[in-house]
């Protein structure tokens, strides 16, 4: 069984970008400042799978295949600008806001719901209802409450007092090119996503 999910990557600018945010966070003496996200594990996610076996792997990648084949998978554009607290999982993340109806941003909106579609088909013969991620990220619920977002720290407890924009670091858009298969592997080092599929965004 492997524990997967599908996200796209930032670029390696903005990697050094998001490092120079966790590094700030630190220095300027961040009450509560957790444990720095490791910068080759920066993404942002779309959809969750959790444990999958290689049947259900194979099935996915072909469905996505097949919709990459005759649809295209559309290029979108997300602007993260604000620091977003989950406590319960003690995440601090860099978000945008919740993406609650299409309307707010039709292409980010369409490819997390194509995400959905694909891993409801592929994991259960039953109507494809919207999934849920038991861990360290927020339930991804496409068609109620989707909070783009790229997780910064772990093990955090306050929110920093100053905004990005107030802390003179710029905005980080997303543009991405590609969708990525990712799988959680744990190690000594901790944990590793690596990817194991691509797609083109177009």
């Amino acid at each position: 069984m492997q524990r997967l999910f599908l996200g796209v990557s930032p670029t390696k600018q903005q990697i050094n970008q998001l490092s120079d945010i966790q590094s700030l966070l630190g220095t300027a003496g961040h009450k509560g400042y957790g444990r720095p996200v490791n910068r080759y594990n920066f993404h942002m996610t779309l959809a969750f799978l959790g444990q999958t076996d290689d049947a259900s792997l194979a099935q996915l990648i072909n469905a996505i295949d097949a919709m990459a084949f005759t649809d295209n998978w559309t290029k979108f554009s997300i602007t993260l600008d604000k620091f977003t607290l989950w406590r319960k999982p003690q995440v601090l993340c860099l978000s945008a806001p919740s993406l609650t109806q299409v309307s707010l941003n039709p292409e980010l909106y369409s490819a997390v719901e194509h995400c959905q579609k694909i891993i409801d088909s592929t994991q259960s013969k039953s109507p494809p209802t919207p999934s849920t991620e038991n861990g360290a990220e927020p339930l991804i619920k496409p068609h109620l409450h989707f909070t783009p977002h790229i997780t910064l720290l772990r093990k955090a407890k306050l929110l920093p007092k100053q905004t990005l924009m107030q802390m003179g670091l710029a905005s980080i858009t997303l543009t991405p090119n590609q969708m990525h298969l990712y799988q959680s592997v744990s190690g000594e080092r901790g944990v590793e996503y690596h990817i194991l599929h691509s797609w083109p965004l177009v």
